[in-house]
């Protein structure tokens, strides 16, 4: 027994030590300063690796000034670098005497930032509910849910004038879940580090690639060796697209699972791994997500209105890190919407961040989530569920790597975010022109008074990881109302679009799509509309165009085979034009490229018409995978070299001296 008890003892000290060989560095981010007497290089004037040789030299010479090594990662912004360096006692004091060096702006730790989200048992009701219903009970009228963001009022008029670009910066996405299908643009990997990021991509020492596709973020036994940040073992989150899901997601009224906004486009940028990230991927990621340049990532076309962060670090905000990316993204013209977090208490970076649009979690009573975190920094707050009535949306079996597609619950703020999200996204269909000051305001503006619920207390900043009443002191100005946002921009009408199964038709087959409830610029219900379609993608110029077949508000569309795509418009009289992407593709195709190319004239002001073939597009339908599984690239685990072989032998070895002590 004691030799058993020592053994185990020195594999845990063990563990300790080679958890500290690998993480043997501190990870900060400095701002150099301008200096008008050195050739300062920049973003845009500059390569990538000129940038890195003028960085290394100016640390090299740090290191000789401070007597200490410091490493580059790679630039950071347009004066800035990640880098490492020795940690240990006097790693602070190190860093404090860099900020008195005549070099340095600013040095700040890179912060680890982790998922927004807690995994409940399924609740109960909605065990019960055989009919699902009440798993979209977050969507449902008033009357049933008080605490609902009001959207299926809203749907009754409206479903989206056009597809309005929203980045999700998460774990990535798995492309060929159902409820993405049609809706992803290519997107962006940011994880740079080869443990975090894994999935076996990436080159010259860096993990980022272009493929945003979630490998999952389980952590094994192993990976607790060479990470200490790892809380413990988990199954992987699927966390991204969950969250793509319940905001642009096409609806599967089989599984009772329905998206805020169906015909917004995701642009996926992974910024989360195993582990959780680094606060600098996240900065990058929020300034490429807006448009604007990254050193090493190629420029993004299709700029977001909406950034969508369900993420978080403890503690105040940085200006130098998240604060600065946040504000540049603002001036580019996108909304930066960020969960709360979930400790029950202050709100978390980059919530806090000047510039940020923090949201907080309601439960399906109304009450502040016992888990959300509140203060005077959020700006509203939406349903982020509990344990009895959960948050619902796309998900998958794998523990690890992705196997099964299907759909789950989780509860926390990283699910009152996208629906905030998705309510901007559809605003700006409406008003493309909007700013982000005027589509804040109406977001506040249009919210609902909080309940109020007898027997439970009023928050305080005393009552900390309890329900509570809201505030609009520590809650926001309300609780998201959908219908009442979009009621605001009525007054020019409404023309619906939408198909109950989504965006995507298969080749040769036929869907329906409605217009009914569609109110002209009086505000008068219309009996027809007219639909035609632009923007006709093709795999050959001589595929016959997509065939309409129109009985008042409702059309049948028939893809015919030869095409991949295309926009199906439809006009009211005296009112909107309402747009919908549609994708021609078997069930788990992904058609990033497609959309992508339906987008751009939309955006750009022009259509190419029907009946033009895309030569820059072609067959651009890739990756399918069949029914109900997710995509084969994913590389499962991965990250940790030799030291997860290592960890893996201890590990065994440790399980092996349990088997024993069983037996005895």
């Amino acid at each position: 027994m004691q030799l058993r008890f020592a053994i185990q003892s020195s594999l845990f000290i063990l563990l300790v030590i080679f958890s500290t060989v690998s993480w043997s560095a501190d990870r900060w981010v400095i701002q150099f300063k301008e200096s008008p007497g050195r050739s300062q290089t920049s973003v845009n004037s500059s390569s990538l690796e000129s940038r890195k040789s003028d960085l290394r030299a100016r640390l090299a010479e740090l290191s000789i000034i401070h007597k200490r090594t410091f490493q580059l990662v790679r630039p950071f912004g347009e004066h800035g670098a990640v880098i490492t360096t020795p940690n240990g006692s006097g790693a602070e004091q190190a860093r404090l005497r860099l900020l008195s060096d005549p070099m340095i702006e600013s040095v700040e730790p890179d912060r680890r930032i982790k998922l927004r989200a807690q995994s409940p048992l399924i609740g109960l009701l909605n065990a019960l509910d055989l009919s699902r219903r009440s798993r979209s009970w977050f969507h449902q009228d008033l009357s049933t849910q008080p605490a609902s963001i009001n959207t299926g009022a809203m749907w009754t008029n409206f479903h989206g004038t056009a597809p309005t670009v929203v980045a999700v910066l998460d774990t990535g996405v798995l492309p060929s879940h159902p409820m993405l299908q049609g809706h992803l643009l290519s997107g962006y990997d940011f994880v740079a580090d080869s443990f975090i990021g894994a999935d076996g991509q990436g080159s010259a020492g860096s993990d980022r690639d272009s493929d945003p596709t979630d490998p999952g973020d389980g952590v094994g036994p192993a990976d607790l060796l060479a990470d200490p940040v790892c809380g413990g073992v988990s199954q992987s989150s699927w966390h991204g697209t969950f969250v793509s899901a319940l905001l642009a997601g096409n609806p599967v009224p089989s599984e009772g699972v329905f998206s805020v906004n169906w015909n917004a486009v995701v642009l996926p940028v992974r910024v989360l791994g195993k582990c959780g990230g680094f606060s600098s991927d996240l900065a990058d990621g929020i300034r490429w997500a807006a448009g604007l340049s990254v050193p090493g990532a190629p420029n993004n076309p299709f700029p977001a209105r909406v950034i969508n962060l369900s993420l978080g670090a403890e503690g105040a905000c940085v200006a130098s890190i998240e604060g600065a990316a946040i504000a540049a993204a603002r001036q580019a013209g996108s909304l930066v919407v960020v969960a709360a977090g979930n400790d029950g208490s202050t709100v978390d970076s980059p919530a806090n961040c000047p510039g940020a649009f923090g949201v907080a979690a309601i439960d399906q009573e109304g009450l502040k989530a016992n888990y959300s975190n509140f203060g005077p920094t959020i700006q509203l707050s939406a349903p982020g569920g509990d344990a009895a009535f959960p948050i619902w949306s796309a998900s998958n079996t794998g523990f690890s790597g992705p196997l099964t597609n299907t759909y789950n619950t989780k509860i926390g703020t990283s699910f009152s975010a996208p629906m905030v999200a998705g309510a901007a996204s559809l605003y700006w269909s409406l008003d493309p022109s909007a700013s982000v000051a005027t589509v804040e305001n109406l977001l506040k503006t249009s919210a609902r008074p909080f309940l109020s619920q007898g027997g439970s207390p009023t928050c305080t900043a005393d009552t900390v990881g309890v329900e509570c009443n809201c505030t609009r002191a520590l809650c926001g100005a309300g609780m998201l109302d959908v219908a009442n946002l979009i009621n605001s921009q009525a007054a020019a009408g409404l023309t619906n679009l939408f198909s109950n199964t989504g965006n995507v038709i298969p080749p040769g087959q036929t869907r329906t799509f409605f217009a009914s409830g569609t109110l002209n610029s009086s505000g008068q219900e219309v009996n027809a509309v007219s639909f035609d379609v632009i923007n006709v993608l093709k795999s050959s110029a001589d595929a016959p165009n997509p065939i309409l077949s129109v009985s008042g508000l409702e059309v049948d569309v028939t893809a015919p085979s030869g095409v991949t795509g295309f926009d199906l418009r439809a006009q009211a009289a005296n009112g909107r034009t309402a747009i919908a992407s549609v994708i021609v593709a078997n069930q788990g195709a992904t058609s990033p490229t497609l959309l992508a190319s339906l987008l751009s004239p939309l955006i750009n002001g022009a259509s190419t018409g029907v009946g033009a073939p895309s030569s820059a597009v072609g067959d651009a339908v890739v990756g399918d995978s069949g029914s109900g599984s997710a995509a084969g690239s994913s590389s499962g685990g991965g990250g940790g070299g030799a030291l997860n072989l290592l960890g893996l032998l201890a590990c065994l070895f440790l399980l092996h001296c349990f088997k024993k002590k069983n037996t005895v």
